[in-house]
Order: structure tokens, then sequence, then C-alpha cells
């Protein structure tokens, strides 16, 4: 991975954690704590147990992946953190000239919950973090209820 961690991971700013814990709150229902964010906009956290999970924002499906912080911290080293970060791709991002600057990361022009969805340089775009979470939380909150398969119209204002 040539990448450093800087490139795979971002800091949002106070009102971006707002928006993601607002917009976010149907699928977040207990306490969490920010642990880690990737530059994909999605965010490892930790429960009252020390336990951390994923937030997936592209697909909405939240996964424990640790005992503890330390666990997963244990974890980023190993290939596992290739399927969190993707680093190929965002490597193809920042070649194409796409790299998010302080405060921003990607967001999805189709979320990778639809068909259309993929995770390629053409589908990603950097944006403010709060409004990828603000985006992403809502769309997913509306959908949440469809059955598998269901079509959606989309009326984004891009």
């Amino acid at each position: 991975m040539s990448l450093g961690w800087d490139a795979l991971t971002f800091e949002p700013g106070a009102e971006a954690i707002e928006q993601l814990a607002e917009s976010w709150a149907w699928l977040l229902k207990d306490p969490f704590r920010p642990v880690l964010f990737t530059v994909l906009g999605d965010m490892f956290f930790a429960r009252d147990d020390d336990s951390v999970w994923w937030l997936n924002t592209g697909t909405a499906e939240i996964t424990r992946v640790a005992d503890s912080v330390d666990a997963f911290q244990d974890q980023l080293g190993s290939e596992q953190a290739e399927d969190w970060f993707l680093p190929n791709l965002i490597e193809l991002l920042h070649a194409a000239g796409k790299v998010p600057e302080d405060g921003e990361c990607y967001t999805y022009v189709t979320l990778p919950i639809f068909q259309e969805g993929r995770y390629e340089v053409d589908n990603l775009n950097p944006v403010p973090a709060w409004e990828h979470f603000s985006l992403t939380g809502e769309i997913h909150r509306q959908i949440a209820a469809l059955p598998e398969g269901a079509k959606v119209k989309s009326h984004t204002t891009h």
C-alpha cells in the first residue's frame, strides 16, 4: 500500500460529526464514540463496551469489527484494512485529480447499495463531510424499509 494513512483517513469537523449523528440516528440508535473516519466517508466507532463497529455509509451496514479499540488498531495493519479503506481505488481517484481537501471525503454519485453504484473513479467525488453524511444518511433512511430489488427513482440535484 503506497498511500499513507493521511490519504486514507480524514478528520471531519464538529459540524460534520453532528450531521452524521443526526442523519444516521435512525441506524445509530445507541451511544457511539467515533474512532476513525475513512476518506470514503465511513466511520469506525466504539460502543460503551469498547467494541468497535464499522458504519459503511455506502451500504448502510453496521459491522462489529473488534472487541476493543486496541484490537481494532491491531487490525489496521492487516489485509482486512484493504477492504475497509480501498487504497487501490483511492490511488486511482488521486491520479484522476480527485483529491479531497481538509474536512472533505468522497461521496457517491450512485450509492453502492444500488445496482449501478460501483466503487469506481467515475462514481466518487470529494465533498464536504457534512454533505456526505447528510445525503447518505437521508437516502438510506428513506429506502431502508423497501424490499430487496425494489426500483427507486433518484432526484438528485447535480
